[in-house]
């Protein structure tokens, strides 16, 4: 009888501490942009004026949730979405994040539609991070990609030193490499500095290595210090299509460094620059930036952006991200201005 009654009061006390929360929060940007030598279906370039919705950070809303299940073990679960203030709408619901995961002293571990690993490793050390004129445009986006089908871990640290693991089926019968993706980080931190290295690989339809772009090998590694008033950050990424055409590029080089200065007061200004070669005689592209914020409350800002993109006689790319063959790239060599401001609010 004492046995039993002291087996329910393990029960009742474990579930006594046991907690749960879930979380609905999004954010929204509205904002105005001008953008020069945009080009036309019939070829011809003009300046453009619009409005437009996440140059500062895609506007989204999303739900988290955290359970409590004891002993310094979580179940957690992310849905995230994002939508276009301009319209209301949402091209593909969730198709950002939609993930359950479990966390513990064992670090965490998560499955579902994730973002790939080197976007999450990059972002530490990209200065202009969710920005519009970001250090994913001279790359259309190629290192802030999301993935379906996905494992992803990340260890505890020892010593300073944490890892991270992803992968992602090709949940194609018979084609274990159709559209898989796989990749692994090394992270170490010590007080404000921190480095990084990430390898991830990401094949086609048919397996392949074969659009620098979209289906590549990336290796980056980045490093970052942050001061009481200023912050540093600097990376290199190679990348390799080997199976590309030999049209198209196949090897790149691409670096960038940026300086924050984030004072006491509302006010944040970030200075950047990027610089894309594409081997081979592919062409080279440079981006510079300056963006200043100013914080209005805890959860509202104003921002501002202005950039600049010189495209080599062999490239095309725009301040804005955007993939290959859109119509808001400049036509070859050209170069390309664009001015950003707008208003962000979180909640």
């Amino acid at each position: 009888m004492n046995r039993r009654i002291c087996l329910a009061l393990i029960f009742v006390s474990g579930g006594a501490y046991a907690q749960s929360s879930v979380t609905l929060w999004g954010r929204l940007d509205a904002g105005v942009q001008y953008l020069t030598g945009v080009a036309a279906a019939n070829g011809s370039r003009s300046n453009l004026f619009s409005m437009d919705s996440g140059d500062a950070g895609a506007s989204a809303w999303g739900m988290t949730g955290v359970e409590d299940i004891g002993n310094g073990y979580k179940i957690n679960f992310k849905l995230l979405d994002y939508i276009l203030v301009t319209n209301g709408m949402s091209s593909n619901p969730f198709w950002q994040n939609a993930y359950v995961g479990m966390s513990g002293p064992f670090g965490s571990f998560r499955m579902g539609r994730d973002d790939g690993i080197i976007k999450d490793g990059t972002a530490d050390y990209d200065p202009f991070y969710q920005q519009h004129i970001g250090m994913e445009s001279l790359v259309r986006g190629a290192n802030w990609p999301n993935f379906s089908n996905t494992f992803s871990y990340y260890s505890p640290s020892f010593a300073g030193f944490d890892v991270g693991f992803q992968y992602s089926l090709s949940g194609v019968p018979g084609q274990f490499n159709s559209g898989r993706t796989s990749g692994v980080q090394l992270t170490y931190r010590l007080g404000a500095f921190s480095t990084r290295a990430v390898y991830q690989e990401v094949r086609d339809a048919n397996g392949q290595f074969s659009d620098l772009f979209t289906a590549q090998k990336q290796f980056f590694v980045g490093a970052g210090f942050t001061g009481s008033i200023f912050k540093f950050q600097a990376a290199y990424t190679y990348m390799a299509a080997p199976q590309a055409p030999a049209s198209s590029p196949r090897y790149a080089d691409y670096a960038w460094g940026g300086v924050t200065y984030n004072a006491l007061g509302p006010l944040k200004v970030i200075l950047g620059g990027a610089w894309l070669h594409q081997r081979n005689g592919h062409g080279n592209a440079t981006l510079v930036e300056i963006a200043p914020t100013y914080n209005l409350s805890k959860r509202t800002y104003l921002y501002a952006a202005a950039g600049y993109v010189f495209n080599g006689k062999n490239t095309n790319f725009s301040p804005v991200e955007q993939p290959e063959g859109s119509p808001m790239n400049p036509a070859l060599g050209h170069n390309q201005f664009g001015l950003f401001s707008g208003i962000m609010h979180y909640f």
